[in-house]
């Protein structure tokens, strides 16, 4: 004997109790009786084995699981013969298959290997088959003659594939909607699987209201995928298999949660700058499900999560063969970071990395209204031209602080100071047009350097002898440079590089901390002076010979600080608290009244009518779902009502320039201020709103 099989060693394992003598002539009595007459149609069906004989005794073959039903042997019209085997009381089959033929009463199993072995039929009916085959029942080396009784047999079907129905999650699969389950193989003609769906956007689903959505007349064919799903975040499964007496089995309902769908990215080409347009392509997306292309930009590497990282979409595409797109409005952002991702039906998303794709690219370009800097310190408007000098510079850790003189008509820096400053400012800079012209001033600690407002070129330093350091200054009307320190107010006069001590008075006798002064001069050559802590104002007049008058204390706040919270405009005669929202009178100094728009105002309008500002709270955080509009808000105070202007970018500062226009110094991403930069890229410039 070549080899055993399954059914081979299970009569042993029946049979192994017996003995029988050896026979005189072995094969000759194992081949004698074959019925020659048996044909492959006779024995084409399904058998099973009722008993044994063997040494004269007859044993019944058991059932092993009353479940399963008998094991059983099947021979097929295509010479394949199959047994099978039931393992256990789940009805577990092993199944052993082998070819089969037919030739004068001996039947020839064979595998793969070319491993034989015999059967003799010696007898063949419609209600019963009988053969001999040869085993080593004893275990004494000798091969034996056992007879088995065999009866047509109908097999139980069992369902074994309803368990089997699950989700496929192999890496291949991940992103579709996808099952699959055992084949069957039982005896009865197969006629379909059914594949049910029901939807929930809720937790759980139903059988109730599933439907059918595909049926596999293919028994092989087991593995199904819902290419047209519907879009809910649960979708629920079941499988019946039926054969032809019936539904063998019904599955489970399995259920899905639809944004555990892995979406496919796409591999996104270099980006091409050209001009002011930025030309991006990427591969088609293969991805089963997909809904759209969405392009964007961010002020960060893509997963990179820090301060201030903020996302903008620029696009979304839903036709899958669109691969190409110009962006003709790119952000008012240097060197920003575009991306492309794919998503599905379900909302599910490309990750901003993958392994194995480019799906985002770092793009050098800045369109050329962007300011070199990135930090503006402080600013100052000229009245006459078109010009605004920032105070600031243009890395986070590197070059000094700078004043630039930009125009931003010509979108040029037409100077740049060259000087260093050495201190910080918390006074702001401040332009004046003076006897020696226009000029620019920057408090020193303690001197007041003057630039040339056109040039930028250093002149030299006033210095105050008596004052230890600055709190504010303004120069006034009459000619006269007036600086507040401490408890006290001084007037100057101005030789050149020399300052010259006029006057001085005592203005609050409680002191105050330094910087949060505040100094205006309002009409009548009246000068106005206040401090963030204080309540009231002091008012003096200044003669035409620079001397001092302690005139009243005015119940005006004047809250100022580096933001430049007070303003006073000489046109309308009122001193304007941006911070508190309110406008007083500049004849009594009474309450006047009080504005609800802008939130967050900047400056008034030449004629004092306007009330330029923003609605973007500074305290806001700063990500892509952040509040902040790119608007300005503009409150008229003759109608008590505002309105608001669409803006290129986030406004910082709004004022009206001697054109009578409207001009902002906006940034291209959210920020807090002008001053603070985020990743160290340049996103401010100016605009003209209006």
């Amino acid at each position: 004997m070549k080899f055993k099989f399954p059914f081979l060693l299970l009569i042993i394992s029946l049979l192994s109790s017996c003995s029988q003598e050896d026979e005189y002539d072995f094969y000759t009595d194992f081949y004698s009786n074959a019925d020659a007459s048996v044909t492959t149609n006779n024995l084409i069906g399904i058998w099973s084995i009722y008993s044994l004989k063997f040494d004269g005794q007859t044993i019944q073959v058991p059932i092993d699981y009353q479940d399963c039903g008998r094991n059983y042997s099947v021979f097929k019209e295509n010479g394949v013969y199959e047994e099978v085997l039931f393992e256990d009381s789940n009805c577990t089959a092993l199944r052993n298959t082998l070819n089969w033929s037919l030739s004068k009463g001996i039947i020839t199993l064979s595998n793969n290997f070319n491993e034989t072995e015999e059967i003799v039929v010696t007898k063949l009916t419609s209600s019963e088959f009988i053969f001999k085959t040869k085993l080593d029942v004893d275990e004494d080396g000798e091969l034996d003659i056992i007879t088995a009784y065999l009866k047509p047999y109908v097999p139980k079907e069992i369902d074994n594939i309803s368990d089997t129905f699950s989700r496929n999650t192999s890496a291949t699969s991940n992103n579709y909607i996808s099952y699959n389950w055992a084949p069957y193989t039982g005896s009865e003609p197969f006629v379909a699987y059914e594949i049910y769906r029901s939807a929930s956007s809720v937790d759980f689903c139903s059988k109730n209201n599933a439907v059918l959505v595909e049926t596999i007349t293919d028994p092989n064919t087991t593995i199904f995928r819902d290419i047209l799903p519907v879009n809910e975040v649960h979708l629920c499964y079941y499988l019946k298999v039926k054969i032809q007496t019936g539904l063998l089995g019904e599955s489970d309902l399995q259920t899905l949660n639809t944004h555990t769908l892995v979406a496919t990215p796409v591999n996104l080409l270099e980006p091409i700058a050209v001009n002011n347009t930025i030309s991006l392509q990427w591969a088609k997306s293969e991805m089963p499900y997909f809904s759209h292309y969405e392009i964007s930009y961010a002020n960060y590497a893509p997963n990179i999560s820090a301060f201030g990282e903020q996302n903008v979409i620029v696009t979304k595409i839903t036709d899958k063969n669109t691969t190409t797109f110009i962006d003709e409005n790119p952000p008012y952002l240097e060197k920003p970071y575009y991306s492309i991702h794919v998503y599905d039906i379900f909302g599910n998303k490309t990750y901003d990395t993958n392994d194995g794709y480019t799906t985002a690219w770092e793009v050098d370009f800045k369109r050329d209204e962007i300011l070199d800097l990135t930090h503006i310190i402080s600013y100052e408007i000229n009245p006459n031209k078109p010009n605004i000098y920032l105070y600031g510079y243009n890395s986070n850790t590197t070059d000094p602080s700078r004043i630039y003189n930009y125009n931003y008509e010509t979108n040029k820096i037409e100077a740049v100071s060259t000087k260093n400053i050495n201190y910080s400012n918390y006074i702001p800079i401040k332009f004046s047009t003076t006897v020696y012209g226009d000029e620019i001033f920057v408090d020193q600690s303690g001197a007041l350097d003057v630039y040339d407002a056109n040039s930028l070129e250093f002149k030299y330093s006033l210095e105050p002898k008596e004052l230890f350091s600055i709190d504010d200054f303004i120069y006034s009307s009459s000619g006269y440079y007036v600086f507040i320190e401490d408890n006290y107010i001084y007037t100057y006069s101005r030789n050149n590089d020399v300052l010259t001590l006029v006057d001085k008075n005592i203005h609050f006798t409680n002191y105050q901390s330094g910087y949060d002064y505040k100094i205006l001069e309002i009409k009548d050559n009246q000068l106005i002076i206040g401090h963030y802590n204080e309540p009231n104002s002091f008012v003096f007049s200044i003669d035409n010979y620079g001397l001092l008058i302690k005139l009243k204390l005015v119940p005006v706040p004047l809250k100022q600080n580096k933001e430049r919270n007070a303003y006073y405009n000489f046109a309308d005669n009122y001193i304007i608290n941006f911070k508190e929202k309110k406008i007083y009178s500049g004849n009594d100094f009474s309450s006047i009244t009080s504005f609800s728009q802008p939130n967050f105002a900047s400056n008034v309008s030449l004629n004092g009518k306007l009330i330029y500002g923003t609605n973007n709270d500074p305290s806001w955080s700063f990500e892509a779902d952040s509040e902040h509009k790119k608007i300005a808000t503009i409150y008229n105070r003759d109608t008590q009502s505002y309105y608001t202007i669409a803006t290129k970018g986030y406004p910082q500062i709004i004022f009206e320039n001697y054109k009578n226009e409207i001009v902002s110094i906006s940034s291209g991403m959210k920020k807090e201020d002008f001053y603070h930069n985020i990743n160290d890229r340049r996103d401010l410039f100016v605009e003209i709103i209006k």
